[in-house]
């Protein structure tokens, strides 16, 4: 049995147009594994050459490898879509025309992600901050739990869990990069020796830094800098730790229980406001009222009489 040359030409033209997909689709995912490869590879060695292998820029790291991935992917399948679309016989270039308005369309309607998304990509390149810092935005601070490409997530001291996109990350301060600091101002009374009150300081943040529980936390010996300001019922001496990043709150906690003893033992006395209360009698004020309004009343009568 003879096959019609028309359908023996269509099934040849159909069996390569297969063909033809089969190759595209193939080279596509293998495009896609081979860029992931050499994506994840690159940035693994860079961060290994440079020994940062820290749990923070371990995050760093795979995100900026699902970015790049993600990114790739994109753009080798939409060339991959066009070239299956053209060997279809699909005309191509009013897809092209139409993509393209779409997206300036997109574009415009969607300028706030956009900017999401490259204020996170600039924040995740520099390494502003990573999962695990402290950090303040604006009036919101706390603990980074999560970081992407569009957000920042962090919790706050009371458990609240904050979203705050990246394109609102204009002015932050990392509390935790590198290192911290315990800054301790303790106000002392006029009748009290400052110089006492300041070797009392230095001794008891000494003797924390070589406590074995805190030794480790404390990177830099303490530094008394002496009077910070005078006020009209006290005087403020600072004190200042260097710890780890994180661990200046608990530092700091320790060392104001430490502190507080130190003053009690060796008779150095806090400043505490100092309050005036005037009392007022009020029946003396009264009486005052009335012996004053008898001698108007006398002078009244005295002015009668003479005339």
């Amino acid at each position: 049995m003879e096959l019609n040359p028309e359908v023996a030409g269509l099934a040849t033209t159909a069996l390569g147009i297969a063909v033809r997909l089969v190759v595209i689709i193939s080279i596509a995912y293998l495009a896609t594994r081979l860029f992931q490869a050499l994506v994840s590879a690159s940035i693994s060695r860079a961060f290994r050459v440079h020994r940062e292998a820290t749990r923070e820029q371990q995050t760093k790291s795979q995100t900026l490898i699902a970015v790049a991935t993600h990114s790739g992917q994109v753009v080798i399948g939409v060339v991959a879509v066009f070239m299956a679309l053209r060997e279809l016989a699909f005309d191509i270039t009013p897809l092209i025309a139409s993509a393209g308005i779409a997206g300036l369309a997109l574009g415009l309607g969607a300028q706030t992600v956009i900017r999401d998304f490259l204020a996170g990509f600039l924040i995740i390149l520099e390494d502003q901050y990573a999962v695990g810092d402290v950090i303040k935005v604006g009036e919101h601070s706390g603990t980074v739990e999560r970081i992407d490409l569009r957000r920042t997530v962090i919790r706050n001291l009371e458990g609240s869990l904050i979203n705050i996109p990246n394109s609102e990350v204009r002015i932050v301060a990392n509390m935790t990069r590198g290192w911290s600091r315990v800054v301790l101002d303790v106000e002392v009374a006029y009748e009290d020796d400052p110089k006492k009150a300041q070797q009392a300081l230095l001794q008891v943040a000494d003797h924390l830094a070589k406590d074995p529980e805190y030794s480790l936390l404390i990177v830099e010996p303490p530094q008394v800098l002496g009077i910070e300001s005078l006020s009209a019922g006290s005087l403020r001496l600072r004190l200042m730790v260097k710890t780890q990043p994180t661990k200046q709150w608990a530092v700091g906690r320790e060392l104001r229980a430490r502190v507080r003893e130190a003053f009690r033992t060796q008779g150095i006395n806090l400043a505490h406001p100092v309050q005036t209360v005037v009392l007022r009698d009020d029946r003396s004020s009264q009486a005052a009222g009335e012996t004053e309004i008898s001698s108007e009343d006398a002078d009244a009568k005295g002015s009668d009489w003479k005339t």
